[in-house]
């Protein structure tokens, strides 16, 4: 993906994400959102970008996504949360046929 046909387009997608992500945070526009909302989270994610550079005691704090996910679902107004306890940061490829069954589950 990164080194293959369309690597370019790849390369400005991620720059894209990392962009909104340090100067966009949309937390708080979560209760905007009228649609339904499918979260779908990895428990053993602890993903956190700036987590390397936060002081130690935030650290500790940074990716609970078991936390983070139930805070997320209860900011919007009609959302099912899909947590996968002994997945991670990419459900969807450390298991597909679970994260399949979820998703198909959850939009219908």
């Amino acid at each position: 993906m990164y080194r293959g046909p369309g690597k370019e387009l790849v390369a400005w997608n991620s720059a894209l994400l990392y962009d909104m992500i340090y100067s966009q945070p949309v937390l708080y526009e979560f209760g905007r959102i009228e649609n339904p909302v499918l979260l779908m989270i990895g428990q053993k994610d602890n993903t956190a970008i700036g987590k390397d550079a936060a002081p130690p005691e935030l650290k500790k704090k940074l990716g609970n996504y078991p936390s983070l996910g139930r805070e997320a679902a209860r900011r919007f107004p009609h959302a099912t949360l899909v947590e996968f306890p002994e997945l991670g940061h990419a459900p969807q490829i450390q298991d597909p046929a679970q994260f399949h069954q979820a998703l198909l589950k959850g939009i219908r």
